[in-house]
C-alpha cells in the first residue's frame, strides 16, 4: 500500500524535483490540483498526478484535464486513480481528459486505457516554433516596412489598471484563453516586455498575452480581440509580439502557440499553414457517480 498525499504550495518543495519546475509553478493556482503517491515502505515518491479543473465558473459540465502523470507501476497508478476519483467527485467533475507526451508515454497510455480512458495517438493544439521561424514569415516581411499603429503596444507600456480592466472585460465575455483563473493570475504572470495589447477609445480591445516558463519557452496564454476589428488587429498584435521578441530573445528561443479558440486557430492557419501540433496520446472518460 502507498499513501496518497495532496500537493499544494505548503508542501510543494518536497515534490518539486519529482514533478519538475515546468508543472510545479502552476501548483497553487485556483483550478490546479495535484497528488503524490508515497511508499509506505521507505517514504519515497513513487507517483504523481496533476490536473486542471475546467468550466468551474461556467454554465457547462465540470471537466478535468490531467496535464502531468508520472508512474511506472500499475498498482501505484490504480491507487492514484482512486485518490483522483475521490477528489474530482467532490468537485462534481463529470468528464476527465488526459494528454500524455508520446515520448516515454506508452506505458502511461496503456495504464490510462485500463482505467477507462479512450486513448489514441493524435495531434495536440500546441505548435512550438523558434523565433527565427516567426521572423521569416511572409506577414512579418510585409508588416516590417509599415508603421505600427500607436494603438498596438507591449504590456509594459500600459497601466496595470488598464490591463486589469481589459482582462475583466475579456472574462466577462467568456474569453479566458488557456487560463480559467485569468482574473486571479495577476499581471506579473505575463511576460510584459513581449505580451501585446491593442487599445481604443474604450480601453484595451485586444490582447496577445504570453508567459515565460522556467524552461525558457515563451508560451501563449490568451489571444483575443474584444471587438469586430480582429482581422486587422490580430496580425498587428502578432507582428508587435515578434518585434518585441527580437529585441529581447535569441533567434532559437522556442515559442509555444496554442490554437485554443477560433481566433487563434484562424491566426495560426494564416501564419503557419504547415504547422503541426505536438504528437500526444489523448483520451477521455465519463465519470459515473453512483
Amino acid at each position: 500500500m502507498n499513501s496518497i498525499i495532496d500537493v499544494d504550495r505548503n508542501n510543494l518543495e518536497e515534490y518539486r524535483r519529482f514533478i519538475g519546475d515546468e508543472i510545479s509553478e502552476n501548483i497553487g493556482r485556483a483550478y490546479y490540483r495535484a497528488i503524490a503517491a508515497i511508499s509506505d515502505i521507505d517514504d519515497e515518491i513513487v507517483g504523481c498526478m496533476v490536473w486542471v479543473l475546467r468550466n468551474m465558473e461556467k454554465e457547462a459540465d465540470n471537466e478535468s484535464d490531467i496535464v502531468f502523470l508520472k508512474c511506472d507501476d500499475f498498482a501505484v497508478f490504480k491507487e492514484m486513480m482512486d485518490g483522483y476519483k475521490a477528489r474530482i467527485r467532490a468537485d462534481m467533475v463529470i468528464r476527465s481528459h488526459a494528454h500524455i507526451p508520446v515520448k516515454n508515454g506508452k506505458m502511461l497510455k496503456d495504464m490510462l486505457k485500463k482505467s477507462g480512458f479512450s486513448m489514441k495517438l493524435t495531434e495536440s493544439d500546441v505548435i512550438i516554433v523558434k523565433l527565427s521561424e516567426l521572423s521569416e514569415m511572409p506577414l512579418m516581411k510585409k508588416l516590417r516596412d509599415k508603421k505600427m499603429p500607436d494603438s498596438i503596444t507591449t504590456l509594459n507600456q500600459v497601466s496595470i489598471r488598464a490591463i486589469r480592466r481589459g482582462i475583466s472585460k475579456s472574462v466577462s465575455q467568456g474569453m479566458v484563453g488557456l487560463c480559467d483563473d485569468l482574473e486571479n493570475l495577476g499581471v506579473r504572470w505575463f511576460e510584459d516586455e513581449v505580451s501585446c495589447v491593442s487599445t481604443g477609445d474604450d480601453g484595451i480591445n485586444g490582447m496577445f498575452l504570453f508567459h515565460l516558463r522556467p524552461s525558457g519557452i515563451v508560451a501563449v496564454q490568451l489571444l483575443v480581440c474584444l471587438d469586430s476589428s480582429f482581422r486587422k488587429t490580430l496580425p498587428n498584435l502578432m507582428c508587435r509580439f515578434v518585434l518585441a521578441m527580437e529585441e529581447k530573445y535569441k533567434p532559437d528561443t522556442r515559442i509555444e502557440l496554442d490554437r485554443h479558440n477560433e481566433q487563434s486557430l484562424l491566426l495560426s492557419e494564416k501564419l503557419l499553414p504547415r504547422g503541426f501540433g505536438i504528437p500526444i496520446y489523448a483520451g477521455s472518460r465519463e465519470e459515473i457517480w453512483r
